[in-house]
């Protein structure tokens, strides 16, 4: 307890923050199951103890199950975390002798409660828990001005409260403009630098809640500044220190390890980042679902560095895994993964035994991964049929040879697709993006024998354009023709509102935002025509990468002073003539003709933030740089599947 005649804390408490720090510890070393034992040991400890310490232990407690929940997606572990959250409030609510200490406790549990409450889609009841711990944190960074008691108390509370308000700013600066002005109107603060600013200082006083605001900062650095396009070399030079400070105090956390492998995949360190992600799945014993994601991790690294056998593997053996967490998870989309890797390895018989296992697999119509793989592989085994009946009709010997290219091929453009789908090109290794352009080459040589459609042409266009956009020294002119050029075999498809006409604009919107002097306002233009064209099963993931684009355009114009400025008609007749030229090169052969009420939107908006969710952007309509039709080339045969959803 705190004695409110001295400035001293007393042996008790002591004694149960020095607990406090060695459970923490125990979470960030993988020893999940002491943790959580020690933290209920401590809560329901006999003795003199203030309530808010004993709900302290509860919430750290909850912290524990609330990520081994999330890693298993059950039901019964979400209510087990909730029902540790909502005792652990209880509890603190009673206690008179350290009222601050108590709100902020309470402010940990309606946060957490909240999150968990997201995931099981109770809107409603999150945007009220999420109010309730904003107005905790925000009260108690207050009152901490005031505060009279103990030193070392008043270091640990502003630590506490720097957490959560660093990362209520930090996660509201996500959302969408529109939120964003809505939880202004309610009390909330949405500014990034700021919640960052916060967030370094709790993490440098290196106070109990230290770690997690580590871990946060780490992920702001690593991964989503890299995700909304503000990742500086000086942020990968502040990542690699922190990770470097905290996995001394806390060897081989599974938490910073896959921070660690984040870190080192966007500086192209794939090989290092596959090492630390089978370490990471080495030492979370206790945590099985937990350690399946590190070979996710892995999967990922070996499909940029386009190593098909090993990406295969590692998607196998978590869809292999009998624990629940790949059954609750999204087995459909492992099994895809795996197929198409099994493809391009060559293990054709493999690949189809595993696209054909998706349907079975994907049991979960809510979740989008599973969406995109029932579908697509859906497309990709139609592909297969429609090439047998043609070999058994024929009779012809070599319609075998062709059937597998064709197949072959298709699983080749779904799969950098992927890469594509996930923002991940920029992170593959520049002798791996040229290995990659070659096998592209090959496949569009052959596009006449593999009668590719219009969706197929246009992805190709795109993945070239990509790759000259991203590679070092890149030519933004170049790559600016062949994303024109995917633009428009994009609308020649059947395939109006799709992510691949989303991805198209949004990558010519980076191509302007590029450019010497960068050319704002047809930047937000593409990025508005993006949003517009946005549909489709993961549709979510790239909404969240436009706002992050819409974000960084709408703050350079600001300080650039050309929020006013329009595209002269000079211009757009220069950008419609580049479109054009950049078909003519093609040498065309013709073959044929939110929830109701203010705090129900945001409960809303956060929900879709955690499955990368976003709202609406407003823009302009303009005429596309899109080439004339007469220009495309259309190969022969084409199937239906362009009027199909990409």
């Amino acid at each position: 307890m705190i004695s409110k005649d001295t400035k001293k804390i007393t042996n008790e408490t002591a004694k149960q923050y020095k607990a406090l720090y060695k459970g923490l510890h125990m979470v960030f070393t993988n020893r999940f199951k002491d943790a959580e034992d020690h933290f209920e040991a401590h809560a329901t400890e006999k003795g003199d103890l203030s309530p808010s310490l004993r709900a302290s232990h509860l919430v750290l407690k909850g912290f524990v199950k609330f990520f081994r929940a999330i890693s298993t997606w059950g039901r019964g572990a979400i209510d087990k975390a909730l029902n540790v959250m909502w005792e652990a409030e209880a509890l603190a609510a009673t206690d008179t002798t350290d009222p601050l200490g108590a709100k902020l406790v309470q402010a940990h549990a309606y946060l957490q409660g909240a999150f968990l409450q997201i995931i099981q889609k109770k809107f409603p009841r999150a945007a009220w828990n999420i109010r309730s711990s904003w107005r905790c944190f925000q009260g108690a960074l207050m009152e901490l001005k005031t505060f009279d008691g103990p030193d070392e108390i008043k270091a640990e509370h502003e630590t506490s409260a720097k957490l959560g308000v660093g990362a209520f700013n930090l996660i509201l600066s996500l959302m969408p403009p529109l939120v964003i002005a809505v939880t202004k109107i309610l009390g909330f603060q949405a500014d990034r630098p700021y919640g960052v600013k916060l967030l370094r200082e709790a993490y440098n006083s290196q106070r109990l809640m230290s770690p997690i605001a580590g871990q946060i900062v780490l992920t702001y650095l690593t991964t989503l500044s890299s995700m909304l396009s503000e990742q500086t070399p000086e942020f990968r030079e502040e990542a690699e220190k922190i990770l470097d400070e905290i996995l001394k105090r806390h060897p081989n956390g599974l938490f910073l390890l896959w921070t660690k492998t984040a870190h080192l995949r966007s500086c192209k360190k794939h090989e290092e980042a596959i090492k630390v992600a089978r370490i990471a799945e080495s030492v979370c014993k206790e945590a099985p679902a937990l350690g399946l994601m590190s070979s996710w991790q892995a999967g990922w690294c070996n499909m940029l560095l386009a190593r098909w056998k090993e990406s295969k593997e590692c998607f196998q053996k978590i869809l292999n895994s009998e624990h629940k967490a790949t059954k609750d998870g999204v087995p459909g989309f492992y099994c895809i993964l795996a197929g198409l890797s099994a493809v391009n390895d060559g293990d054709f018989e493999l690949g189809e035994a595993l696209l054909k296992r998706v349907d079975s697999e994907a049991k979960n119509p809510d979740i989008p991964h599973e969406q995109y793989a029932k579908r697509h592989s859906s497309q990709i085994l139609e592909v297969l049929a429609t090439e047998r009946k043609m070999e058994e009709k024929k009779g012809d010997k070599t319609a075998g040879t062709k059937f597998y290219n064709r197949f072959k091929s298709r699983c080749y453009l779904e799969q950098i697709q992927l890469i594509i789908e996930w923002n991940f090109i920029k992170y593959m290794p520049e002798p791996v993006k040229e290995k990659v352009k070659e096998t592209m080459d090959k496949w569009y040589n052959m596009r006449q024998d593999l009668a590719w459609t219009y969706r197929e042409m246009a992805w190709y266009y795109l993945m070239m354009s990509h790759i000259e956009f991203y590679k070092d020294g890149g030519d933004a002119k170049k790559a600016l023709e062949l994303g024109v050029t995917a633009v428009a075999y994009a609308k020649r498809s059947k395939v109006t509102n799709s992510t691949l006409m989303a991805q198209c604009y949004f990558l010519v919107a980076n191509i302007y935002l590029k450019q010497d002097p960068p050319d704002l306002e047809r930047a937000q233009k593409k990025c508005a025509r993006a949003k517009e064209k946005c549909a489709g099963d993961l549709a979510k993931r790239m909404s969240f990468l436009l706002h992050a684009l819409k974000a960084r355009i709408a703050w350079l114009k600001k300080e650039t002073g050309q929020s006013n400025k329009k595209t002269s008609a000079k211009d757009s007749k220069k950008e419609e003539s580049l479109g054009n030229e950049a078909v003519d090169d093609t040498k065309p052969e013709e073959q044929g003709g939110m929830l109701s009420g203010a705090i129900g939107m945001v409960g809303g908006a956060v929900g879709s933030a955690v499955t990368w969710g976003w709202g609406a952007i407003a823009g302009e309509e303009e005429s596309d740089d899109a080439p004339e039709e007469k220009n495309l080339e259309v190969t022969p045969n084409p199937t239906n599947e362009d009027s199909r959803q990409s």
